[in-house]
């Protein structure tokens, strides 16, 4: 899958060893969205790194200290690094044929391996996070990215799940301020194998066009609907459709909280609550806004 681009869960390194996570596949001109995640400081577990981005979710990340450009098209501000100040530009799916092609040498890399061989009947994979970076050590979770519509439901629906992970549940209550984080949880998508975390996350494998429609903000708003998602829901930002006439005529649900991605993947009653934006082509709510948190739970 070669690429020049960037994609969601890439990492870049700035020119002052800073590192940070791709957020999407949009690529507007100059810039791309990104947060800070890891400054160099020669301590900690991460093997000098320190962690700043400790706890995911759009109320923590707004509090990093970095560059954020407010983007007119979305009547909101994002984290941004501008393209001039890239050093490196590190590919999930380049990382893991690296590993791939070499002998497990540690417990992470062995479990990360098995996983791939057994469960990942797919070609456009990868791995992200700290063994992207190489900063990992012996309790970081395993991040595995899979790219393309086609393969993201091929493992989806063939995966029959891992060993719950129960401290996932409790940390997304206490983050998030929720008391329905287990109606959440997906153990096809987070749990645990052979003692270790496994996270797998989902990407499109082709770069979005930016500034595709105009929003404005219209104010906070809270209803009940029935959502149907499919690939658009799991990844990121995530997409749900309302089905059906509801008083805001709202047509989609757009979360930039990963959190509730599993949600909205499939059909079901949710309740719903977040940012009416008025955009050019349709109404839409969305979970995750600096100013309006919102969520979505499953009915």
């Amino acid at each position: 899958m070669g690429r020049d681009c960037f994609f969601d869960r890439d990492i870049i390194i700035d020119k002052e060893g800073n590192v940070y996570t791709i957020l999407t596949n949009y690529n507007p001109p100059g810039y791309v969205f990104a947060y800070l995640k890891y400054v160099y400081t020669g301590k900690g577990l991460w093997k000098g790194y320190e962690r700043i981005f400790k706890k995911y979710g759009v109320h923590n990340l707004i509090k990093i200290n970095q560059m954020f450009s407010f983007e007119s098209c979305y009547d909101a501000s994002f984290p941004i690094v501008l393209l001039s100040n890239i050093s490196r530009h590190l590919k999930p799916e380049e990382r893991l044929q690296e590993i791939l092609k070499k002998s497990a040498n540690d417990n992470i890399i062995y479990t990360l391996i098995n996983f791939i061989e057994e469960y990942v009947r797919v070609n456009n994979v990868g791995v992200t996070g700290s063994i992207l970076l190489d900063n990992y050590h012996n309790n970081s979770d395993i991040d595995i990215i899979i790219y393309g519509r086609k393969s993201a439901l091929d493992f989806i629906e063939s995966f029959d799940g891992f060993e719950k992970d129960y401290e996932w549940i409790i940390e997304a209550n206490e983050n998030y301020d929720i008391d329905f984080a287990n109606l959440l949880y997906d153990n096809r998508r987070r749990g645990i194998y052979k003692g270790m975390k496994i996270s797998v996350l989902f990407a499109d494998d082709k770069p979005w066009r930016y500034c595709n429609d105009v929003c404005k903000k219209v104010g906070k708003v809270r209803f009940r609907a029935h959502i149907s998602g499919d690939y658009e829901a799991l990844i990121y930002p995530s997409i749900a459709y309302v089905l059906g006439n509801n008083e805001y005529k709202v047509s989609k649900i757009i979360s930039y909280e990963g959190i509730f991605s599993s949600v909205l993947f499939g059909e079901r009653q949710a309740e719903i609550e977040g940012l009416l934006m008025r955009c050019e082509k349709e109404n839409v709510v969305i979970v995750g806004d600096r100013d309006v948190r919102g969520f979505i739970r499953p009915l």
